[in-house]
């Protein structure tokens, strides 16, 4: 169900909201702005979390219940459907496929991973971890493949195995930081 989701990360956070908190559209929309550590990450409008509510509702994700309101509008107060929870929770603890994805989808995932009860952030710092390596040690085949490479080529992967390993460096800082979890 996942590999349809890996582009849609601001869908999946309203979901993590939400299964913390059954809200309607409105109150969603100001706890996403409110959350310090997600409007670091996401600046989003409101009629967006209004279209993407609509959205997950209609792949089954979300289910309105509608609440009655004495001298204003009745509100819909989405809740997550089961599928809904099976998405959120193989989401967290997925670590993301590629580097463009570090700074958003996977400090989404680890912001939802450290709150969400069962989840385990240093496991998913770790499966990252394996999945950083493995870019590197690509990068390095590669690179030692070419005889010999040209000057630009060479720094394009220097670059790059430069970009990873900070990325395995800031990960393994993450995981010392992180306050003690059960494993």
């Amino acid at each position: 169900m996942l590999e349809n989701y890996h582009s849609q990360t601001l869908e999946i956070i309203l979901l993590g909201l939400l299964e913390e908190e059954p809200l309607h559209g409105y109150a969603l929309f100001q706890k996403l702005q409110a959350t310090d550590e997600l409007s670091r990450i996401w600046h989003v409008k409101r009629s967006k979390v209004y279209y993407l509510l609509e959205k997950l509702v209609n792949q089954g994700l979300l289910e309105p219940e509608i609440e009655r309101c004495e001298g204003s509008p009745d509100r819909k107060i989405f809740h997550l459907t089961g599928k809904g929870k099976q998405l959120l929770q193989e989401w967290v603890q997925t670590p993301v496929s590629s580097g463009r994805e570090m700074r958003v989808t996977f400090l989404s995932r680890l912001f939802f991973a450290l709150r969400k009860p069962g989840t385990s952030a240093r496991q998913l710092i770790r499966d990252q971890k394996k999945v950083c390596r493995s870019w590197k040690t690509s990068l390095e085949s590669q690179l030692a493949e070419l005889d010999p490479p040209d000057f630009i080529t060479e720094r394009v992967f220097a670059f790059r195995i430069g970009q990873v390993q900070a990325m395995l460096d800031w990960l393994e800082e993450c995981q010392q930081a992180i306050p003690a979890e059960e494993d």
